[in-house]
């Protein structure tokens, strides 16, 4: 082996004995602290002349624990529906939501929050340091129209957290 051989060796092994040290594991946790079901119930005649029913507000809160020392990550909430109708064939893009903050407009709920993160779905995103937190909420209307007659409207609502380093 030549000396130059040597050194790659040797340095090969250095690097992999540097990168072994442990590292502090990172925990994300998304806690909703209020409401979990969008449930409406039979429309009145003023509900009809206003054109929907405002629902509840669900709220959250993010916790980013641990990781590297002064690393930064960004942590991003999404919302969506378990189920694809509201029941009695009401259709689900009929249930709109908005960040309780109406940071942005009202938008309609999608079935499911897999696959990436989607814009559509998204209810905000902040860059977190470990032990940091931030909190939202979400709000929900459902849209009515003349024909909408059952005696309740609903489905059970999901939020996500996805966690990205920058």
């Amino acid at each position: 082996m030549t000396r130059s051989g040597v050194r790659a060796v040797i340095i090969a092994s250095m690097s992999s004995w540097i990168f072994a040290l442990p590292l502090t594991a990172q925990t994300t946790t998304l806690s909703i602290t209020g409401g979990s079901t969008a449930t409406f119930p039979q429309p009145t005649l003023a509900d009809y002349v206003t054109g929907y029913i405002d629902g509840p507000t669900i709220s959250f809160t993010v916790l980013l624990v641990g990781g590297a020392a002064g690393a930064t990550h960004t942590t991003t909430v999404e919302v969506c529906a378990s189920g694809g109708t509201l029941g009695s064939g009401k259709s689900l893009s009929k249930l709109l939501w908005q960040p309780s903050d109406a940071s942005k407009p009202w938008q309609s709920m999608t079935n499911g929050c897999n696959g990436p993160v989607k814009a559509s779905r998204t209810v905000g995103a902040q860059s977190l340091a470990s032990g940091s937190s931030w909190s939202g909420g979400v709000r929900l209307r459902l849209v009515l129209d003349w024909t909408d007659t059952a005696p309740a409207y609903g489905t059970t609502i999901g939020m996500t957290v996805a966690v990205s380093t920058p």
